[in-house]
């Protein structure tokens, strides 16, 4: 058991006014003994006292929300703070870079956050986005990844989820289509020029469709009628056998 050194809070960056997230606070080293965590949430002046190490919560409240825990284990307290961008709406995309940012990265958050500024302004200067209807950030590790999350006009929007949805298909479609052209980039510093593109994760498609389903089950059936059909056709053609061999037997005993 070694002593506590460093915590982080890993928590969304932004969540779904109502929705439940969960909040975790990891350890280094993982092994201290006995934790307390002490978690103060958004407005809540009451914390909460675990001794686990993950919480869910929900914020009825858009808009910033401050979440903080503090970690005790033996003589020594630490502590972590993150903020949450709750809205009622948004859709989000990853993003990746060329390669050449990684080598710059040196994969801690004060270098995420002044990076993250630089992609969201390379982001509304390319595609005329709103400043406040985006929001970026640089997500922990190797190779260098991020996500952008887009919020509706809440002029436009405001108590019609219909038009919410629409409205942030129309942003999302203008940026994507900014960065699959290329048409988003950035100076990290002289001589390095940074490309930012949409992620593609997968060309496999995530769930399958109903069609699919349907086509999957249809050739079980078929190929269980065809199993089946092959078990009676062997069945019929041994016990066809099996009567041939009887007669012949009988036919032979009849003869002497």
């Amino acid at each position: 058991v070694g002593q506590l050194e460093y915590i982080h809070l890993s928590a969304p960056f932004v969540a779904v006014r109502n929705k439940e997230v969960n909040l975790t606070a990891v350890l280094w080293p993982s092994q201290v003994g006995t934790v307390t965590y002490i978690w103060w949430i958004g407005n809540n002046t009451e914390p909460v006292i675990t001794l686990e190490g993950s919480i869910a919560c929900t914020f009825s409240r858009e808009g910033i929300n401050t979440v903080t825990v503090q970690v005790s284990a033996g003589n020594t307290i630490l502590q972590d703070r993150k903020t949450i961008a709750v809205h009622e709406y948004f859709q989000s995309h990853l993003l990746a870079f060329s390669s050449n940012l990684d080598d710059h990265n040196p994969d801690v958050a004060e270098w995420r956050l002044d990076v993250s500024r630089v992609i969201k302004n390379s982001l509304i200067q390319a595609t005329g986005v709103r400043e406040d209807q985006l929001l970026v950030t640089v997500l922990p590790g190797l190779p260098t990844a991020a996500e952008f999350f887009l919020l509706p006009d809440k002029q436009l929007t405001e108590g019609k989820p219909e038009k919410s949805s629409a409205h942030l298909d129309q942003l999302s479609e203008v940026l994507l289509s900014a960065l699959n052209q290329n048409l988003v980039q950035f100076t990290l510093r002289p001589g390095v020029q940074v490309t930012v593109y949409a992620a593609h994760l997968s060309a496999a498609p995530l769930v399958d469709t109903s069609e699919n389903h349907s086509g999957s089950a249809m050739l079980m059936l078929l190929s269980v009628v065809v199993v089946g059909l092959a078990v009676f056709v062997i069945y019929k053609f041994k016990r066809s056998q099996a009567s041939t061999s009887m007669r012949r037997c009988r036919m032979k005993k009849n003869k002497k």
